[in-house]
């Protein structure tokens, strides 16, 4: 222990240090992170199975632990600090690992660049930003470790270190829960083997080939539990990307490009963040400063370079120099002087998943330490070198400082806190939601859960409720068992119901309730917490409805009304109907031809099997010319024919139905006993899942075996 501690001592340092952010970042008791594309997931011990069923699975490592957490007491609010210290903890150990793998590094260097890798304007950037509870940052955890094996792959070529990659590939998949950084590693690794070619770090011959071809596929099957569903989406997903109505790409393209200066400097391309919004007004004078050491380790690379000829390690060097610059032209996108190339490289198929700057910048970070610390490690009077790295560890000033959220996110105004402050990411959640959860979760019979009114419609589902705070994601979505149709959100084409309402000044408005019935919305939160406007233009409507008798009023507060929708107007989740009538978006339409589908209708016997798949018995009648879910139309979702003797055979013949929803028109015939629904890539998902886990089996068995082969014959 004596001799582990004197030789990790700087590490251990920096351990404390680490401590020390955490615990100076303490979240305020009772408020959740909250806004912009990813919310917290509350009560995260009731909502895991919702989510992983909801995102196949690819975030299921990323959210388990919260689960746990949620399961043994673990306050929400508390949780926060369990991110930050996973992120910040674990980007530190993994670089002091590939630091120790790969250069056999001192303690002082190794400790010292894995802190800059775990704090640094990057990270902060996470915490004071909108990715405050992704499960995309983990891939910057793991990063460091699944690039050291790769390399020590390429560069001995041997297997064991392919084999290796591939484990610690299965356990940083999280960090691929969107596929458009599983896109940007692959084209790292791509490049890396190529400039190993090319710098003659590895000799290409056949061993190499047919080895990383055997990689390849180990990694497949070993990520085929996320991989498999997310390929049968990507198609759809990256043509919705390049022909977007929500966002214009070449638009987003050219305003989400980052300048080279700030690329090297880590510094956001937007000046919402620290340090070009410098939020601490008294020393305003030093904001200069802070942009200035910002530089200081890209000028130890650049000093380095000069130096490179003697170095040991220079073809190292040189590789993450190369892929420091590619990735430099990525993240700059359309600007000199690499407009003319990447007007090119962003138009190609499948580019159009990198437009976000996260999507490549996560990489900067890496290649910027890991030349650091070759410098480092390779230059004689390292005293300098380490005075300006301790300089460089104190521009992330707010990690140090402490309350990052409440008054370092760039929601919150430099003169305010966050309770002040118009707009936040630390949000209250109003007791009134958690109340109505036992109300609404106790009604077991399958619907949705309809909003009103609209908020912020530009069909990205963002929605707005200043009385307190929340701008972006609904996170009231996870205190209920159910989904939610959004207000925010178009489930017709070109039409959206809500904006609709809120315009509508016929004095008949019956049709909202026929429509969100039709949809299997028992009941409708109606926000009186939405922009004044908005309740201005629906609440009299919602009245006019209450007191006709089509929705009934369950619960009342200053922030939204219950309601729930008369039975008269009720769908079931899954039904059959005897004849298909289009339904028009126009209210018109809904009126005219809401009778007639109801007498059309009957409500399906059926079983959840969980929430991607579902059972239905079959019924030899008239009714059965066809079976319609209360789904959005996605032609993912699947049904099928199961027979007496249990075989399935898929139903083709799937349309849209009632305007929005899955149709299948079914073949009345002998020996269907039933029909299974199911979203097609939750049942790869299991396919996928029984896959990984037969192959990380066999790969944690071939190292363990390897290992004890080695010791016997040591």
């Amino acid at each position: 222990m004596k001799s582990f501690l004197k030789n990790n001592k700087f590490f251990l340092v920096g351990l404390l240090v680490l401590f020390w952010v955490v615990w100076i970042n303490i979240f305020p008791r009772g408020y959740v992170f909250g806004g912009g594309d990813t919310t917290q997931i509350l009560e995260a011990k009731d909502s895991f199975l919702k989510m992983f069923f909801n995102l196949n699975g690819s975030a299921g490592f990323f959210y388990y632990p919260f689960y746990l957490l949620g399961k043994i007491g673990i306050s929400d609010t508390t949780q926060l600090s369990f991110y930050l210290g996973f992120i910040i903890f674990g980007a530190y150990i993994s670089f002091g690992i590939f630091s120790r793998l790969f250069f056999r590094s001192s303690d002082s260097g190794a400790a010292i660049v894995s802190l800059f890798y775990s704090l640094n304007l990057y990270t902060l950037f996470l915490f004071t930003g909108n990715w405050g509870y992704s499960y995309f940052p983990s891939l910057y955890v793991f990063l460091p470790i699944l690039v050291g094996l790769f390399l020590k792959f390429l560069k001995t070529n041997e297997i064991l270190y392919g084999i290796t990659f591939c484990i610690a590939l299965f356990f940083s998949s999280s960090g691929f829960g969107n596929p458009a950084f599983a896109f940007s590693f692959i084209i790292l690794l791509a490049l890396m083997t190529l400039f190993s070619v090319i710098l003659k770090i590895t000799e290409l011959n056949k061993k190499l080939v047919l080895n990383v071809i055997f990689v390849v596929i180990l990694s497949f099957l070993a990520s085929s539990f996320w991989l498999l569903p997310v390929i049968s989406q990507i198609k759809s997903g990256v043509e919705s990307l390049a022909s977007s109505e929500i966002l214009e790409f070449d638009y987003i393209i050219r305003s989400g490009s980052s300048s080279i200066y700030n690329i090297l400097a880590l510094i956001h391309p937007s000046e919402n963040y620290f340090p070009m919004n410098f939020f601490y007004k008294n020393f305003d004078f030093t904001k200069k400063l802070f942009i200035l050491i910002s530089f200081i380790p890209i000028l130890i690379i650049c000093f380095g370079t000069f130096l490179s000829k003697n170095f040991k390690n220079k073809k190292i060097f040189f590789l993450f120099m190369l892929l420091l610059v590619a990735f430099v032209m990525l993240v700059s996108k359309i600007r000199p002087p690499f407009e003319v190339i990447n007007n090119y490289t962003y138009h190609i198929y499948g580019f159009q998943t990198l437009r976000g700057f996260d999507k490549t910048a996560i990489y900067i970070p890496f290649f910027i330490s890991l030349l650091t610390l070759v410098v480092l490690e390779e230059v004689k009077n390292k005293k300098w070198v380490y005075i300006f790295l301790i300089i460089a560890l104190f521009v992330p000033l707010p990690f140090f400082i402490g309350k990052i959220q409440q008054n370092a996110g760039y929601r919150v105004s430099s003169d305010n806190d966050y309770k002040k402050a118009k707009m936040s990411f630390l949000i209250k959640v109003p007791e009134e939601y958690y109340k109505i959860r036992g109300l609404v979760n106790g009604d077991k019979e399958k619907s949705f859960i309809a909003t009103l009114p609209v908020t912020y419609n530009d069909g990205s589902g963002i929605s707005y409720y200043p009385k307190w705070n929340l701008y972006g994601a609904d996170i009231t979505y996870y205190l209920y068992d159910k989904e939610f149709i959004s207000a925010n959100r178009s489930f017709f084409p070109d039409w959206n119901f809500a904006e609709k309402f809120n315009d509508d000044y016929s004095g008949q408005y019956d049709w909202i309730v026929r429509l969100l019935g039709l949809m299997n919305s028992k009941y409708i939160i109606f926000h009186k917490d939405a922009p004044g406007d908005s309740v201005n233009q629906s609440e009299f409507k919602m009245r006019i409805l209450e007191r006709k008798g089509l929705i009934r009023n369950l619960e009342e507060n200053s922030y939204f009304i219950l309601y729930e929708i008369s039975d008269d107007y009720f769908f079931s989740y899954i039904s059959w109907q005897k004849e298909d009538i289009d339904i028009e978006p126009r209210p018109v339409s809904i009126d005219r031809n809401f009778e007639k589908l109801k007498g059309l209708t009957e409500q399906a016997d059926f079983q959840e099997i969980n929430p991607k798949k579902y059972i239905v018995n079959y019924k030899d009648n008239d009714f059965s010319k066809s079976i319609v879910l209360a789904e959005k139309f996605d032609p993912l979702w699947k049904a099928y024919y199961i027979t007496d003797t249990g075989r399935e055979t898929e139903i083709n013949d799937h349309f849209v139905a009632r305007g929005y929803a899955n149709g299948w028109n079914v073949e009345n015939g002998h020996g269907i006993k039933q029909i299974l629904i199911e979203y097609y890539p939750s049942r790869l998902m299991k396919r996928g899942i029984l896959i990984s886990s037969a192959t990380i089996l066999f790969l944690v068995v071939y190292v363990l075996k390897y290992y004890y082969d080695r010791r016997n014959k040591s």
